[in-house]
C-alpha cells in the first residue's frame, strides 16, 4: 500500500476513524482503520503504541471531551441541577455512537478526562449529603441510566409495529408518543434518581 503524501495520522484521527467503523459495524480492527485511512497498519503503531486497548481509550476521550465540567462543578448551582446536567451531558455524548458502549464498558477507565467526569459526580454526591458508603452504588445506578438511555437512543423509529390484536400497545405507540419516548423516559429516570438520592441523604446513617 502506498505511503500517504503527507502525515495524516494522529491519535485523534485514529480514534475518530475507529468510532466511524464501530458506528457502521459495531467493532473495529487495526487493519480496518488502516484501510479506511489509506495507510499501512504498521503506521498506526507509531501513534497508538498500545494497539487496540489504547484506541478504545482514545475513543472514550473523543466521545466525552466536549463535556463542560465547569457547569458540573459550579457550587452556586443546586446539586440537583448539576446532577441532571451530568446525566444528560454524559448520556448525550454516549449516544453519539451507542455501538461503542460495549467496548468502552469492557475497558478499565484510566484516562484523566473520564476520571474527572466521575470526580465531578462524587463531588456532587458529597454536596447532596450522600455518604461515601453509598456513593459507588449511586454511581452504578446513574451509569445504568446513562448507558441504557444512550443505547435506547439508537432504537428504530417506530420501535413497535403493533396490530389490532394488541390494543394497549397500539393506543400507546402513536408516532408523536414514540418520538418523545426516549427523552421522556430519560427525564423520568433522572427525577427518580434525584428522589432516591434525596432519600438516601436524609436517611439516618448506620
Amino acid at each position: 500500500m502506498a505511503r500517504p503524501k503527507k502525515n495524516i495520522l494522529s491519535p485523534q484521527i485514529i480514534a475518530e476513524t475507529a468510532l466511524k467503523l464501530v458506528d457502521k459495524g459495531h467493532d473495529f480492527t487495526i487493519p480496518g482503520i488502516a484501510a479506511e485511512l489509506g495507510v499501512n497498519p504498521s503506521s498506526l503503531y507509531h501513534h497508538v503504541t498500545g494497539g487496540r486497548a489504547e484506541i478504545i481509550k482514545l475513543m472514550r476521550r473523543a466521545l466525552y471531551e466536549k463535556i463542560d465540567l465547569s457547569g458540573l462543578t459550579d457550587p452556586l448551582l443546586p446539586w440537583q441541577d448539576r446532577l441532571e446536567q451530568w446525566v444528560r451531558s454524559y448520556r448525550d455524548s454516549s449516544a453519539l455512537v451507542p455501538a461503542a458502549l460495549p467496548l468502552l464498558v469492557g475497558a478499565a477507565v484510566d484516562d484523566s478526562l473520564t476520571l474527572q467526569i466521575y470526580e465531578a459526580l462524587f463531588t456532587i454526591l458529597d454536596q447532596a449529603g450522600v455518604g461515601q458508603e453509598q456513593q459507588l452504588a449511586v454511581a452504578a445506578m446513574l451509569d445504568a441510566i446513562v448507558i441504557g438511555s444512550a443505547i435506547d437512543a439508537a432504537s428504530p423509529d417506530p420501535l413497535w409495529t403493533a396490530t389490532e390484536e394488541l390494543p394497549r400497545l397500539t393506543s400507546l405507540a402513536s408516532p408523536e408518543a414514540m418520538t418523545r419516548r426516549t427523552q421522556d423516559g430519560l427525564t423520568l429516570a433522572i427525577r427518580a434518581a434525584v428522589a432516591q438520592i434525596e432519600a438516601i441523604a436524609e436517611a439516618p446513617r448506620r
